[in-house]
């Protein structure tokens, strides 16, 4: 019995030749790196505005309660959605722990669900976060152009 070839079978072998292209490109010292990447809470440094949609804050938020809770006390209201709370707690964490502390991906995941909630005040915070952190990382270049640019 032969099997039929379809354009997702293309598609596939397309997906996978282009893999094998950047496996070889990429050093393998990058695995690590992008190991740490899948992490939801790296997702507003990492991603792209238009690659994330609302499906995205359910794996964040679990992330989120697991995390040991930041000592705010609008945390809470911010982890469940208060975008007010949210921006609050990200701001002073920023302001006190700066750009290369962990809490800092962790107050700005909870920014991140909000816009991904339709949060017109969010994006604001999350572009100026990642114009701050181009500084340290290059990849926030692009991004924070993305953030600044984009019509939300």
């Amino acid at each position: 019995m032969s099997v039929k070839h379809t354009t997702a079978h293309s598609v596939v072998r397309s997906s996978i030749s282009q893999l094998n292209a950047l496996d070889q490109v990429l050093p393998r010292s990058r695995t690590l790196q992008n190991s740490i990447e899948l992490s939801p809470l790296v997702w507003w440094r990492t991603r792209l505005p238009q690659d994330l949609d609302r499906r995205d804050v359910r794996r964040i938020r679990a992330v989120l309660l697991r995390t040991d809770p930041l000592n705010d006390c609008d945390w809470l209201r911010a982890v469940t959605g208060d975008p007010a709370a949210a921006i609050g707690v990200a701001i002073r964490v920023l302001k006190f722990h700066g750009m290369t502390n962990p809490l800092t991906d962790v107050a700005m995941s909870s920014v991140l669900c909000c816009f991904l909630e339709d949060d017109r005040a969010s994006p604001i915070l999350i572009a100026s976060a990642l114009r701050r952190r181009r500084k340290i990382d290059p990849r926030c270049h692009d991004l924070w152009l993305l953030w600044r640019n984009a019509p939300f």
